[in-house]
């Protein structure tokens, strides 16, 4: 005898996916701001369960990233882009403190979300493919460097970036060092995931953690001198400033 619960969970992970990979995501924020309430929407890697995250992380800080992202947001300056803004928390940090913020996102409901609570400058976009004219620094918060997605695209996306800053210019970005794995011969910090919000299911889309050390040489690659500007409170975790070289 098959359980109705047993068979609505085989169900569930065997729907194909049905949306773009950031779609459920992006819904999951929508419905918190829109219903002033906690959601959970789910994640797994390429072979796991999918596990559960709140979409709180969209609108507050995660407590053991605070302190990193305290340091980077007073660390930014001048015109600001903010790339995989999402539901455009940090945006309105940086607004409010004064400062000119673009905001990026690749997903369309978190574009018209940013605009519903209040950011002007905001467009849905890629950042590969982003012409908005010059930055003093270019911001990459919750580690949303990883959407490069490989080693390989990671001196491409700052080779660009290196045109868009003005001189003195610099890219922030916060990762996680990732842990060694002996099954493969691929970098272990390229990873594949998946995120599902209720029955909607996104495609699986390639991710990126980089340690600081594979980061110095990427960065140097594309032009860049890079330092760490603080370590988190879980010893993987950093904050990394990037300025060109002269």
């Amino acid at each position: 005898m098959t359980y109705p619960v047993i068979w609505a969970l085989r169900r569930w992970l065997e729907s194909p996916p049905s949306a773009e990979p950031f779609e459920p995501y992006a819904r999951a924020l929508n419905d918190h701001w829109t219903q002033r309430r906690r959601v959970r929407f789910y994640i797994r890697g390429r072979y796991g369960p999918f596990r559960r995250m709140n979409s709180a992380q969209g609108f507050e800080a995660l407590r053991q990233r605070r302190h990193l992202e305290d340091i980077a947001l007073a660390a930014c300056k001048g015109r600001v882009l903010d790339a995989g803004a999402g539901a455009g928390r940090h945006s309105l940090l940086l607004r409010d403190a004064g400062l000119e913020v673009v905001s990026i996102d690749i997903e369309p409901t978190l574009v018209d979300l940013m605009r519903r609570r209040g950011l002007r400058e905001v467009y849905q976009a890629d950042v590969f493919e982003f012409d908005g004219g010059v930055f003093d620094t270019v911001l990459f918060l919750q580690e949303t460097i990883g959407l490069v997605g490989s080693l390989g695209r990671l001196p491409e996306l700052l080779l660009r970036l290196r045109q868009q800053l003005v001189p003195g210019g610099r890219i922030l970005l916060d990762s996680n060092a990732p842990r060694e794995t002996c099954a493969s011969t691929d970098y272990s910090g390229e990873v594949e995931l998946q995120l599902r919000y209720g029955s909607l299911i996104g495609k699986p889309f390639r991710w990126l953690y980089v340690d600081f050390s594979v980061l110095r040489v990427c960065a140097a690659s594309a032009g860049f001198d890079a330092e760490i500007l603080a370590r988190g409170t879980r010893p993987r975790d950093y904050l990394a400033c990037l300025t060109p070289r002269r």
